[in-house]
Parts: structure tokens; sequence; C-alpha cells
């Protein structure tokens, strides 16, 4: 009986479970790379196997930081906190410029001595390790800050020979950053068209909002023509409760020309200081502020004549004998 001919080149899969594993040409099974796993409900699968294990992957290594470099870390961290603090920072850079010109010589001849090459450089380290030998008044930080300062090109070097200039540089710099913060602050004033108070005339950026602001005509007498009832000097005004006294003083100065500033307002006629009122009392406070009398009131005011700039008041004439 002649054998069937196998089918070559084509593989035939064998499902188990949800995984589907291949078979080789001679429709066996490497039961090497098969393993078996049991479901919840009991039933066995095969599955293959993986081709090897995964390698995990290395968690990079952090670099070292050195001591110095953390020393260096700190002092920046330090150093600008510092700068923040305004007010201190301002007076530490005039400090430092005041003592850098003052001990100039010093300095120089310190790091001529030490720079055998001439090349008139020197590092950060350098720099501070030589102040501190000069004793120079600050701290560690200050002194970072310091090497800072003087290093306007940011090349961590500095040149001892320009020492004796001091701070110039960075005082220039932080009175130019004072004079825009002032400048910021300056506020724009614009022209604004105002109301104007119907008693004194002055302008008001906002009408009083008063719900029951009555007027009062108030008579104001001079009392030294109290005894004359139609004088020039006696005035009379319209003013709202709420008009204070000095406002009546300048209605007084502006419809008679009185030119004193000892001019004050009384109660009644007589001079005396019970009687004066204050300036900056307002007409409510003395009569209420209801809708009842008085409607009309007399208020006496009075002044002191001064002579300080009158040429014919102040000559002598008077004590001229005319016939000689």
């Amino acid at each position: 009986m002649p054998l069937k001919k196998k089918k070559g080149g084509k593989k035939k899969k064998l499902t188990a479970g949800k995984s589907s594993i291949e078979k080789d040409e001679a429709g066996e099974i490497d039961p090497g790379t098969l393993i078996s796993v049991t479901n919840a409900d009991g039933t066995v699968d095969l599955k293959e196997k993986d081709g090897g294990k995964k390698k995990k992957k290395g968690k990079k290594k952090k670099k070292k930081v050195s001591l110095a470099d953390k020393k260096l870390e700190r002092l920046e961290k330090e150093t600008e906190k510092l700068k923040k603090e305004k007010p201190s920072f301002r007076l530490f850079i005039y400090e430092m410029d005041k003592w850098l010109k003052s001990n100039a010589v010093r300095i120089q001849q310190l790091f001529k001595t030490y720079d055998y090459e001439g090349e008139c450089m020197l590092t950060y380290d350098e720099f501070k390790s030589g102040m501190f030998d000069l004793e120079i008044p600050c701290s560690e930080v200050q002194c970072h800050l310091l090497a800072k300062l003087l290093d306007n090109e940011n090349s961590e070097e500095i040149d001892y020979t320009e020492l004796h200039k001091g701070l110039n540089y960075a005082i220039e710099v932080e009175e130019m950053e004072q004079e825009e913060e002032e400048m910021e602050k300056v506020l724009d004033v614009t022209k604004r068209d105002l109301d104007h108070c119907r008693s004194c005339k002055m302008a008001v950026i906002q009408p009083p909002g008063i719900p029951f602001c009555r007027d009062i005509l108030i008579n104001l007498i001079c009392i030294t023509f109290k005894n004359t009832s139609k004088h020039p000097s006696h005035i009379k005004v319209t003013a709202n409760a709420y008009t204070t006294i000095y406002s009546l003083i300048q209605m007084i100065i502006q419809d008679t020309g009185i030119a004193s500033t000892k001019l004050s307002i009384f109660r009644d006629d007589r001079r005396v200081a019970e009687s004066r009122i204050e300036e900056d009392t307002e007409l409510r406070e003395l009569w209420g502020d209801t809708m009842d009398e008085p409607d009309e009131i007399d208020l006496y005011y009075d002044y002191r004549v001064e002579f300080t700039e009158c040429p014919i008041l102040l000559c002598d004439y008077y004590f001229v004998d005319l016939d000689n």
C-alpha cells in the first residue's frame, strides 16, 4: 500500500486554548518550547515559552558631585539671595567700594608678590584667599559676591591691577536700576474735567452724595462796621450745611479783596477766643443737619491789618517838619 506523501513547506497549527503552537515539518511539537497554564475553570492550556529572558534595563548612575561643586552651588544660591535684598546689597557695595579704594596699595602688593608669570589675573579662589589674608570685613558669601561684581566680563577671572577703581561699574549699574524703579513709581498725571462746588467754587472729584443737603443764607458781618446796616464789608452768601468755615473765609477774601492772612469768623460780635470758630468746622456742626430752622443765620468776621508791604504806611513823613 503506497504511503501518502507529506505536504512539505507548510506548518499546521495546533490550537491549545487561546494560543496557537506551530508544528514542524514532521508534524511534531518540540516539548521544550511549551509550558502548561491552568485556567480558573480547571482547564489546562499550552503556551510557548519566550525566546529568552528579558534583560532588565539598568538605572542610569547619578554623577557624583564633589564637595567643591556642592560648596560652589551653595555660595551661588546665597549670593543670589543677598542680591535680592536691595537695601543691604546697596549698603554692601558702597562699603566694599570704600574698602577696596583705601586698601588698593596693599592689595596690589600682595597679589604682585605671588604673580610670578605677570598675568595680573586671579581666579575667584585666589582672589578670596588674598582678601581673607588682608582681613577684609565680610563673610565668605559676601566675598564670593564681591568677586562676581569685580568680574565685569563674567570670565571667572579678576584683574587685580583694576581693583583700585573699586566697584564703580557695579555702583553705576545699581544706580541705573534704582532710577528705573523710581520712574516706574511715578504716576502719570492727566487733566480731568472736574465739577465745581457751587458754594466755594473749588473743584471736586465727585459731588457729595448727600440726600438732604440744604442751603443756608449766611450774613457775614464785619465786626468793625457792625452798627452800619449797609456797608460794603457786609456780604451775603449761600452755602450748604456741609460747607466749612475755611470756605467761607475764601468767599470773604474773594468778594471784599482783603489781603490779610489773619481773618477769623466768630459766632457773635465779640472778638474773643471762645467765640472764634475753627476753620475745619462745618456749618451742620453748629446748627445741625435737619430741615428745620435756621434758614438764615448771622456770622461775624474780623481781620488784622498787615503793614509789612505798604510803603505809604511804613514811611516816616508824619515825623518830618515841613516848615524847615
